[in-house]
């Protein structure tokens, strides 16, 4: 299932602070969890950006992104996920949903 996260960074948390809590996930092979497969991770200059991911579940996608929260107190601003799906399927779909209703 794939899942899609905007992710904001704290600008109260320095720069310092955000890099060894990336560096000891990282180094550590914590990031990312087992069941979840990284599709694109990007960034913003402005500390904002997204996460596409592939997860076995919710609670997969979960676990991810509770490990930088609890690896770094205050590291994101906020957060928003979603299960997502190609365009081109969720268009079918929904071209299928309205012939069913006509």
């Amino acid at each position: 299932m794939l899942f899609l996260t905007y992710w904001e960074l704290n600008e109260d948390m320095s720069v310092e602070a955000r890099q060894q809590v990336a560096q000891k996930l990282m180094a550590a092979g914590l990031f990312p969890p087992k069941g979840v497969n990284i599709i694109r991770w990007d960034a913003t200059p402005d500390g904002w950006g997204i996460l596409l991911a592939e997860a076995e579940s919710a609670a997969h996608i979960s676990q991810a992104l509770t490990m930088w929260r609890a690896a770094g107190t205050g590291f994101f601003k906020s957060t928003r996920t979603a299960p997502a799906e190609p365009v081109q399927e969720a268009l079918a779909g929904t071209d299928a949903l309205l012939k069913a209703l006509a």
